[in-house]
């Protein structure tokens, strides 16, 4: 059974989803929602992350990592941010084979065109996964997820 550990990074907001791919299709084995405090001090939130993702890695070993490009765009600063989270998560690749895909690659990848909208891409993951993420931000790791054993398996 091959896993890939998908990660949306956010400094406020960082979605995860272990994806494996069993008999041919793919399940969604484990998802969540790392949520920092606004006002706590940023070595202490990018620790929060690293500690949570932590008990994910441990749990269920992934052989993948997966990680959306970070834009700048027109809000650098927060981008920065992001990319401090992209940092940390980038630690759990030793060992492991690394995935990174922009925004409108994955929307390619899953539903066949870089500008499909929101709802398309969460009826495609749920249709691929037999069950809707709990969150925008898991939705958002677990098509990360997909993208990597897409990838590998074609």
């Amino acid at each position: 059974m091959r896993k890939v550990l998908g990660v949306d990074p956010g400094l406020g907001a960082t979605g995860y989803a272990v994806v494996a791919e069993v008999d041919g299709g793919f399940r969604l084995v484990a998802q969540g929602t790392v949520y920092t405090k606004k006002g706590d001090p940023l070595p202490e939130r990018l620790a929060q992350i690293y500690e949570e993702l932590a008990k994910v890695v441990e749990n269920w070993d992934p052989e993948g990592l997966a990680l959306e490009e970070v834009y700048l765009g027109k809000n650098a600063p927060a981008a920065m941010f992001t990319v401090e989270v992209c940092g940390v998560v980038l630690l759990f690749g030793r060992g492991r084979k690394i995935f990174t895909y922009s925004p409108r690659e994955v929307k390619r990848r899953i539903c066949g065109t870089g500008s499909a909208p929101k709802e398309q891409m969460m009826g495609m993951i749920a249709h691929l996964l037999g069950e809707a993420p709990r969150s925008d931000h898991a939705a958002d790791a677990a098509a990360l997820a997909l993208c990597a054993l897409l990838e590998e398996g074609g």
